[in-house]
């Protein structure tokens, strides 16, 4: 199969409908995509890319991954979008062994402190802008989830929104009184009296914004108050995990409000909700 334009695009095509028929959201395709298409583009439409021995695609991964110093996540997800290409496209298994997934460092979640997302918040003068802060900082929503929330999931008298996650997964969170606030304002400055469709809609309004509108806004943001590179949009989230735990929250409960499919992940709030200046056992005097 020579690598053209035309299979090319079959490729990707036939990637993108199993995906979807798997059930997996359009940010992984648009990540597999990127990672495949860099893949194709490197080898010239001579070349068979079924036919591509294990250490000719090893090489490119050196070449253009490692040797640029490209961080782990993007390679595994590299060599993860290929060996997904390889499996679906040319029923070829590509040897785990020779291409393994890299393991990557686990960091600590970056968080905001609460007086300075105060600061920023009473700052801010656009309405739906506050919004997208307090559903982050307050319900602990990923910014994809923010863009796509529906007017009809949002409970006010229960204080819970019903939010689709990963994978199309529902769960619900906590909706407090200072969300719900500024909602309604938000609702009553667009004059939304339809209970039904998305909170936030696009410039065409057919659909929910794009995530990364919420994503440019928070870039503004970090250049304007001169934030740590570290922290993004989903430092926010992170914040809401850490302060709930803090002030006595139940980890199991933040388990199911975050989504999380393992407690392992929500576990490592523990860490820096912990004060350690209060510990069990230990006597500083």
């Amino acid at each position: 199969m020579k690598n053209t334009e035309k299979n090319k695009q079959k490729w990707v095509e036939k990637v993108r409908y199993t995906l979807e028929l798997g059930g997996k959201s359009d940010k992984t395709f648009s990540n597999y995509k990127s990672h495949i298409t860099r893949f194709l583009n490197y080898f010239n439409e001579n070349i068979e890319i079924n036919k591509l021995s294990e250490d000719e695609i090893v090489d490119y991964f050196r070449k253009q991954y490692i040797n640029l110093n490209r961080c782990a996540s993007s390679l595994n997800v590299g060599i993860c979008s290929v060996r997904f290409l390889y499996s679906i496209c040319f029923n070829r298994k590509l040897n785990k062994d020779i291409l393994p997934s890299t393991k990557i460092r686990k960091k600590m979640p970056t968080i905001i402190p609460k007086q300075l997302f105060l600061k920023i918040f009473n700052e801010e003068h656009c309405l739906k802008y506050k919004c997208w802060l307090l559903l982050a900082f307050c319900s602990g929503l990923r910014v994809e989830e923010v863009a796509k929330i529906k007017i009809e999931n949002i409970f006010p008298n229960e204080h819970k929104l019903k939010v689709l996650g990963k994978g199309n997964k529902e769960r619900y969170t906590i909706l407090p009184d200072i969300v719900t606030k500024f909602l309604r304002l938000y609702c009553k400055e667009q004059h939304i009296t339809n209970k039904q469709g998305y909170l936030f809609i696009s410039h065409n309004k057919k659909t929910f914004i794009n995530s990364k509108s919420i994503i440019n806004y928070f870039s503004a943001i970090k250049e304007a108050y001169n934030l740590d590179n570290n922290i993004s949009f989903h430092s926010l989230r992170h914040s809401f995990a850490t302060y709930y735990l803090m002030n006595g929250g139940n980890i199991i409960t933040l388990k199911s409000m975050l989504g999380h499919t393992h407690l392992d992940t929500t576990n490592i709030y523990l860490h820096i909700a912990q004060n350690f200046n209060n510990l069990e056992g230990i006597n500083y005097v």
